[in-house]
């Protein structure tokens, strides 16, 4: 990259916002920049910090473990712009995270040494520093930092979208999640703003539906972008991460259960000539479900397709259907869940 280049990259970083520009073309001096090939390792859970970074390019994969039974696991993604281990680069602690690039990227870099020779050396940059991490603990700065644009997006393949989500909600950006397919058409868009979920859309569903369709059925090789926004998109509902993503896993391991079971294109038909329904299971799907397959019957696959609800809600509720006798299979497809089993 062109000096320039990285100068640019320093002064629109916001941990060296307000810097004296003479502090940042020194700083830029004192750097190197890194190129990371696909799954490029920053640092490993125990390892002394050895360098500042600047993520110029690519998005970072932070990834710790939560118990020896899951290893490590994706717990936030930082995209370019934005610094690492600005803390503990300073103390020397042992890191207790990898960061790695899971498509690639590259890095402006300040090896420990040189950036506590500067420390020591420079007032001003002391101050800045200073100052950036005191506004960190305050909370005055957002973990995505200037996060826009093409700062922070990849494949789906390469990254989990529960984790990307989760991470954009709590750094209370205002902005907006975008999944497309590998053509690079919409599939679906999930708001942020406040540390809570906004507008959500994805084809003819909104709201919590669009929500679980995104989470749950992806696109395959399908890529996600998050952009910060001046203004949320319009909605007179606000709500919190963690209840709709624990329902989409929910229903996401419930729904794969079912459909390596029942295939999507298997013949449905009434049970009977009407409908006796008095599960807990939503009353006004089983409706929608029932009608539609009165009308027409056909596999919970084309169903998914003409109802206005999410993949999974409509293939839990065929299984507590089929399980409750209600309608039929025209093969011998065993429907079960993790209590109970019925021979359709």
């Amino acid at each position: 990259m062109l000096f320039e280049d990285l100068v640019r990259a320093v002064r629109d970083c916001p941990f060296f916002h307000g810097m004296p520009p003479d502090e940042q073309m020194s700083l830029v001096r004192l750097g190197g920049v890194d190129v990371q090939s696909v799954g490029g390792v920053l640092f490993r859970p125990g390892e002394v910090p050895a360098a500042l970074y600047l993520v110029l390019d690519g998005v970072v994969e932070i990834c710790r473990e939560e118990s020896q039974e899951v290893g490590l696991q994706p717990v936030a993604y930082i995209g370019a712009g934005s610094t690492i281990s600005e803390a503990k680069v300073l103390t020397g602690t042992a890191l207790n995270s990898m960061a790695h690039f899971p498509e690639g990227g590259t890095t402006l870099q300040w090896p420990r040494p040189v950036l506590l020779r500067q420390l020591y050396s420079s007032r001003d940059f002391a101050l800045h520093y200073l100052q950036s991490l005191a506004r960190r603990l305050e909370g005055t700065v957002a973990n995505l930092g200037a996060y826009s644009g093409s700062n922070l997006r990849g494949k789906l393949e390469h990254f989990d979208l529960p984790a990307i989500l989760q991470t954009v909600v709590e750094s209370g950006a205002t902005g907006v999640l975008e999944v497309n397919d590998q053509d690079g058409n919409t599939f679906g868009a999930i708001h942020t703003r406040d540390k809570m979920i906004g507008r959500i859309l994805c084809g003819n569903l909104s709201g919590p539906e669009a929500f679980l369709e995104i989470l749950n059925s992806p696109p395959k090789l399908g890529t996600f972008r998050f952009s910060t926004l001046s203004s949320p998109g319009e909605t007179d509902q606000y709500l919190p991460v963690q209840p709709l993503l624990f329902e989409a896993a929910r229903i996401q391991d419930e729904f794969a259960h079912f459909a390596d079971t029942v295939p999507e294109t298997a013949y449905l038909r009434p049970a009977a000539g009407h409908l006796v329904w008095n599960s807990e299971s939503d009353s006004d799907l089983v409706e929608q479900i029932w009608h539609q397959l009165s009308a027409q019957p056909c596999g919970w696959g084309l169903l998914a397709e003409m109802l206005p609800f999410s993949r999974g809600q409509i293939g839990l509720a065929v299984r507590d259907m089929l399980l409750a006798g209600v309608i039929t299979v025209d093969r011998p497809y065993e429907v079960g869940s993790s209590d109970q089993a019925l021979g359709a």
